[in-house]
């Protein structure tokens, strides 16, 4: 198993910031692709706790959000959302007329999926589409990646004490607290890696990359519990089996939901100001 996640990880790595240093459709293109397999697997995992969100419409409202965060950013997000809540009511309404499942609570299914999914997916999207986005998104992105680092090996080797042991019961305070210094110190290091090994030329101080760090940091296992919870209650140790010995999209990505969107505000209204 160790062996498969390493070689996965190996693959996967690179690809991705290949992705990112690309940028243009071809990132667009990989985000849109993750977040529609993430929605259905997300959908599959509701479905075993008698929740059946709309699959058809959930994932064409999840390409439609997608698509136009791409081409239009956020001009037209209320319209479509609106839309699409719309659409949902009416979906689950035709399903209550025929006495199909449990409307109600499908109809709160289908808009989780489409909001959590639809919603705060695309913000990597956005992330990438920011002045020097590359830089910005190479920054996020690690910082994920390097908290995660941090709070596994001091959570294996020292963790007591759960932090959350129904939701996630190997999840521990020292891991957490681990994970919120390692990435507070990668939001400083790595900016000043790209200025001076790069010649990136983002404009950040150690101080907004030690701020930057800490939110993010802070903030991502609540992406990590919040998929956990759904898959506690569904009994499942994995949202899919796409990536051996690291189980479906929704498991590799589900801390980015929560990363990229704050990520992407602190950076526009606190940094790049």
């Amino acid at each position: 198993m160790l062996r498969q996640r390493y070689i996965v990880a190996a693959i996967l790595t690179p690809s991705g910031l290949f992705l990112i240093h690309l940028g243009g459709y071809a990132y667009q293109l990989a985000i849109i692709t993750l977040l529609v397999l993430s929605a259905w697997e997300y959908t599959k995992l509701l479905g075993k706790i008698n929740q059946k969100p709309a699959l058809p419409l959930v994932l064409i409202g999840v390409l439609i959000l997608a698509l136009s965060r791409t081409f239009f950013q956020f001009s037209y997000n209320s319209v479509l959302l609106t839309l699409l809540l719309f659409g949902s009511a009416a979906y689950h309404i035709f399903q209550h007329e025929r006495d199909i499942g449990n409307p109600a609570t499908n109809f709160g299914a289908t808009l989780s999926v489409l909001l959590y999914i639809g919603f705060l997916g695309p913000y990597l999207i956005s992330l990438r589409a920011l002045p020097d986005g590359k830089w910005w998104t190479f920054l996020v992105l690690p910082i994920v990646w390097i908290a995660d680092t941090g709070a596994f090996l001091v959570g294996t080797a020292f963790g007591k004490h759960k932090l959350a042991p129904k939701t996630s019961p190997h999840k521990t305070w020292e891991g957490y607290f681990a994970g919120i210094l390692t990435g507070t110190l990668g939001g400083i290091g790595l900016p000043l890696l790209f200025v001076r090994v790069f010649d990136s030329g983002i404009n950040i101080t150690p101080i907004e990359g030690a701020i930057l760090g800490f939110i993010i940091s802070a903030a991502i296992p609540l992406g990590d519990l919040t998929e956990s919870m759904i898959k506690r209650q569904a009994s499942c140790k994995d949202s899919g089996n796409l990536f051996p010995g690291h189980g479906g999209v929704f498991d590799r990505i589900d801390s980015l939901f929560w990363a990229a969107p704050i990520g992407y505000y602190l950076i526009l209204h606190a940094i790049l100001q």
